[in-house]
């Protein structure tokens, strides 16, 4: 018994570790490459989850505790493993698709750990705290929201190995800046490698943040005045940094997950939470318009998208597109490899462009089909929908996964990268 206690305790303090260590880019790199698509490395938080799962297994083997039925997600979460795997043998770069391989068995194992550990099965508790999780993983973005207000506002960022930073400069090429008539201006990376990836996570943590903040009533005790003026400071400070961004693609995930949670609160007929909800975005509003009021310039670039440098990037989109719907074309079924598009393109380009020219398709649906076929991208659907359908869905559940879609939808870092694939499963396994 004192066994399983310590491994039930080993694997709830180190999980929390691991959320905290998540939005961070802390890595050793085993096999440097000119891109972060190619590159193989080992992240401080992949790290922590492996032994956390180790440790897992173990207890669930010694206390002999029973899983949930086999539901339809898992089915589906089966036949996508399969045809992943599949995919390998057809792959151009084997080592850099075994490589995504286990990164997919790794994130397998943190959905399952997350809805297992948070799962109440009759009388009897459940041994992962969901809410402690969250609390924990906005805590680590708060002090991401801190590091990219100071980027934008100083237009400059440090470089620290420890942490997975680098140094960005509005001035260098490749850098993602906002340029208007008033000069280049460097957008807030956060800790993260591109400002859409930062906007993406602060969209997620912020509609958790005003989930908190809407469904807190009474406040009884120094603990929860603590946590709601704790998700306060947080909410507008992640708020700036997603200004700070200017991540288009943020900003509607943001905007469509709000709607879908007060639609939710709507269907659940509490006007307390309503109430709440309306006078938060009330003063979100007033908020923004007094920080959007300095880069109106900046803000029309985004939005109006007439600029240089933003019809350069609505041009590379297109042709992305373009690239992808060859690769599905030349390979439906297996499609070219798990992790293997940008190393597939190299391949097929005869004028040997640089390495950072080929980017993934910005759309992880069509990213999925290309690498591992139609099929995974069958399965990967079902999976997304077994998950909207379940029973066991929280009430911000719509919301989260409306944001998730639209990012989906319009960016590539939620499947191509590995920081964006641990993220992606771990927000699925808490709805």
């Amino acid at each position: 018994m004192r066994l399983t206690r310590f491994l039930k305790n080993s694997f709830q303090y180190l999980l929390y570790l691991f959320v905290f260590l998540l939005p961070w880019q802390t890595k050793l790199i085993l096999r440097p490459a000119e891109t972060n698509f190619t590159e193989i490395s080992l992240y401080a938080s992949q790290l922590v989850l492996l032994i956390i799962l180790v440790i897992f297994f173990i207890y669930k083997f010694r206390s002999k505790d029973s899983s949930e039925s086999a539901p339809g997600v898992w089915y589906f979460l089966a036949g996508l493993e399969l045809f992943v795997f599949a995919s390998f043998f057809v792959a151009v770069d084997q080592t850099l698709a075994f490589y995504h391989y286990l990164i997919f068995l790794e994130v397998i194992g943190l959905f399952y750990l997350l809805r297992e550990g948070t799962l109440f099965k009759g009388y009897i508790e459940s041994y992962l705290n969901k809410t402690v999780i969250i609390y924990v993983f906005l805590s680590s973005i708060f002090f991401q929201s801190v590091l990219g207000i100071y980027q934008f506002l100083t237009q400059s960022s440090f470089a620290f190995k420890y942490l997975g930073l680098a140094a960005h400069n509005p001035e260098d090429p490749g850098v993602a800046v906002v340029e208007a008539a008033s000069g280049r201006f460097l957008r807030a990376y956060g800790g993260f490698d591109h400002p859409n990836i930062f906007g993406g996570v602060l969209a997620i943590s912020l509609i958790l943040a005003v989930y908190f903040l809407a469904k807190k009533k009474v406040l009884n005790s120094n603990k929860e005045i603590f946590e709601s003026i704790f998700l306060f400071i947080f909410y507008f400070f992640s708020l700036f940094a997603l200004f700070f961004t200017f991540s288009r693609s943020a900003w509607l995930a943001y905007a469509a997950g709000l709607i879908f949670l007060l639609i939710s609160f709507i269907k659940g007929k509490d006007r307390w939470m309503i109430g709440r909800f309306l006078a938060l975005v009330f003063f979100s509003v007033i908020f923004l318009s007094i920080i959007v009021r300095p880069y109106q310039d900046l803000v029309g670039v985004r939005v109006s998208a007439n600029t240089r440098l933003e019809q350069i990037s609505l041009n590379e989109r297109q042709i992305y597109f373009e690239q992808s719907a060859a690769l599905i074309k030349s390979q439906p079924l297996l499609g070219v490899g798990i992790g293997n598009y940008t190393s597939e393109l190299d391949r097929r380009d005869e004028n040997k462009k640089p390495a950072w020219v080929n980017q993934p398709v910005h759309n992880c649906f069509l990213l999925i089909f290309s690498e591992s076929g139609i099929f995974s991208l069958i399965f990967f659907l079902g999976f997304l929908i077994c998950l909207i359908l379940k029973d066991r869905r929280e009430n911000f559940s719509w919301a989260i996964i409306i944001a998730l879609i639209v990012l989906m939808m319009v960016d590539h870092w939620l499947i191509s990268l590995p920081s964006g694939v641990l993220f992606l499963f771990f927000i699925l396994g808490l709805i």
